[in-house]
């Protein structure tokens, strides 16, 4: 049996990455979209080949019978979307974050809960094949103790010389955080996911954008439940790849790299140096299909896999609980006061601290 799905949201990662991984699966009709107006929804429809377009979500429900729908609009639209959908009893894959704010998301965690009704949010990295040889050998044991994780992800496609125009994701109204959120919200899940919750944060941001009223630039340090150290960085003008991710775990017995990023010939690479002897090794992992794409894919047909009743539960697959998670950790990072130390300058003569 085929299953019916609705697009919500109509832009670039709707077109590129979600619509054919969709398409790349068996028995799965798109029958519907919503965009921004009905015209952009009518455009788009027309250019893929989708029957129907609406102007509102409730609009498509009230005409189609869905299995599922794909949430990939601006962030602050996200909650009332997934709200609306699972009140209607129907799954739903909502591109990250799952909400502006911490308290939305946990209360949609909440009604998942209650529903039942299947749900995934897109921090899709999770699915890249050098990330998953980093998961079976740090639950092997490979790395021992965990001390440090250094954990990035950047890409210019906001910079000055040649990146794309701003748009919502610049706009505080639409977007409660701007790198941290778009960009840093992927390592987060990342870090959250391979060495458990994350319990303290600290936070610096920086804007360079001219007119920039969000973070171009967001550090953090972590502390994990567990006692590992974090280190994040997240950027829209730094200089990247996509999706521009390094994670690096730092144990007592082995140090893991992982670089995900389409500049490269592969796309990813993985290694795994001795904590104190010489010598590396590259794991072999499963190549990717399409670079930029290839993570939204898998995790599309893990999420349709488990809808048809597949064997097991992937534990890869993102769940509302885990993603109000990350939220809390965004929460905490935007709250968090920098608090800077004045270092003594010894460069002048009367040797009184120089105020930063």
């Amino acid at each position: 049996m085929s299953l019916r799905c609705g697009l919500v949201g109509v832009g670039y990662w709707t077109k590129s990455a979600l619509l054919p991984a969709l398409r790349a699966q068996p028995d799965v009709e798109v029958v519907g979209c919503v965009g921004g107006s009905l015209a952009e929804a009518e455009a788009f429809a027309a250019g893929e080949a989708i029957p129907s377009a609406y102007e509102t979500l409730p609009a498509m429900l009230a005409a189609e019978r869905l299995d599922l729908a794909v949430v990939a609009t601006p962030d602050h639209i996200h909650a009332r979307d997934v709200q609306l959908l699972l009140e209607a009893g129907v799954a739903v894959y909502c591109e990250k974050p799952l909400a502006n704010d911490s308290g939305a998301a946990h209360q949609l965690a909440a009604l998942q809960q209650l529903t039942n009704v299947p749900a995934t949010v897109g921090y899709s990295f999770r699915f890249n094949p050098a990330i998953q040889a980093m998961k079976r050998d740090l639950e092997a044991g490979r790395f021992g103790e965990i001390w440090l994780v250094e954990l990035a992800e950047h890409n210019p496609q906001f910079h000055t010389h040649g990146g794309k125009p701003t748009n919502w994701k610049h706009d505080p109204a639409q977007a409660a955080g701007g790198s941290l959120f778009e960009y840093g919200s992927h390592v987060v899940d990342m870090g959250a996911w391979l060495l458990g919750p994350i319990a303290r944060v600290s936070t610096s941001f920086k804007r360079v954008l001219p007119g920039a009223k969000l973070d171009d630039i967001a550090t953090l340090q972590l502390q994990f439940e567990n006692g590992t150290t974090g280190l994040l960085i997240s950027s829209w003008v730094l200089s990247g790849g996509f999706p521009g991710t390094r994670v690096k775990l730092h144990g007592s017995e082995a140090v893991g790299e992982v670089l995900l990023d389409d500049r490269t010939d592969a796309g990813q690479s993985y290694r795994v140096t001795p904590a104190f002897h010489s010598g590396s090794e590259e794991p072999r992992v499963e190549p990717l299909l399409d670079r930029r794409s290839d993570a939204a894919r898998r995790h599309i047909a893990a999420f349709l896999d488990a809808l048809r009743g597949g064997a097991g539960v992937n534990s890869t697959l993102p769940t509302l609980a885990q993603a109000a998670h990350v939220q809390d950790v965004l929460a905490a990072a935007l709250m968090a006061e920098e608090r800077w130390q004045a270092v003594a300058d010894y460069s002048t003569s009367t040797g009184q601290t120089k105020e930063i």
